[in-house]
């Protein structure tokens, strides 16, 4: 059986300052120009001026920050506006991270993926945005094992032109290991440009997220993109 294709482990970009009180902002983000404008989900641009370990190695990320010059902390941010920030290493963190992977090309895939399914406990908080699809996952695991979530579609049979809608699926392994412990966790998956110009003619897409929850039942969860959204906001 061929291997998954991508494993994640939960890592956090934490710095070696102590604990103070929590900043006045926090937010999901993808990570751009090693670390030094990140693009966060409600639509701002952050310009750390800190720096924070690891930061330049991933791809998204939970940061908590405060906004320069100091008396600005408190206000509402607007997206479409650049803020300079400082990060607090202390409460920022990776998020894992994969592409989504393409069935239709790739068969040693769908062998590992499909035969190695397992259910998921719950799916929530779906949404798209700055180059990701993002969702918390909940799933039962074996404490300090590996798990092997992964999601994918099938470039001709998961696209719907005539709805505008595009399907994508997750696949669950923990390698069929008793779980003693639960997880929940926000993942994110880069989204496979391909896929952009089969909507060229959509403003906005339906996006379905599959996934199995026990003996090969499924639920969706559902969401609506706007095209862009395929790209950080700089693109």
């Amino acid at each position: 059986m061929a291997a998954l294709v991508s494993a994640f482990t939960l890592s956090s970009c934490l710095g070696d300052e102590g604990y103070e009180s929590y900043p006045a902002y926090e937010r999901m983000v993808t990570v751009s120009s090693g670390a030094t404008r990140l693009y966060a989900d409600h639509g701002e641009i952050l310009l750390p001026k800190n720096t924070v370990s690891g930061l330049d190695k991933v791809e998204r990320a939970i940061v908590a920050f405060n906004v320069l010059p100091a008396e600005l902390n408190g206000v509402e941010l607007e997206a479409g506006k650049t803020y300079d920030v400082e990060l607090d290493a202390n409460y920022c963190y990776s998020i894992p991270t994969s592409k989504v992977i393409n069935l239709n090309n790739n068969p040693v895939a769908v062998d590992s993926l499909t035969n190695s399914q397992e259910p998921v406990l719950q799916v929530d908080g779906l949404y798209v945005k700055n180059g990701y699809l993002t969702a918390t996952i909940s799933y039962g695991c074996r404490q300090y094992s590996p798990v092997y979530l992964n999601l994918a579609y099938d470039s001709e049979t998961d696209v719907n032109l005539e709805t505008n809608t595009i399907t994508f699926t997750l696949y669950y392994d923990n390698k069929r290991l008793i779980s003693n412990t639960q997880i929940k966790y926000p993942y994110s998956f880069r989204l496979p440009v391909d896929a952009y110009y089969k909507f060229m003619d959509a403003s906005t897409i339906n996006v379905v997220f599959r996934y199995m929850v026990g003996n090969s039942q499924y639920r969706e969860a559902k969401t609506t993109m706007d095209k862009e959204d395929f790209f950080i906001s700089s693109f």
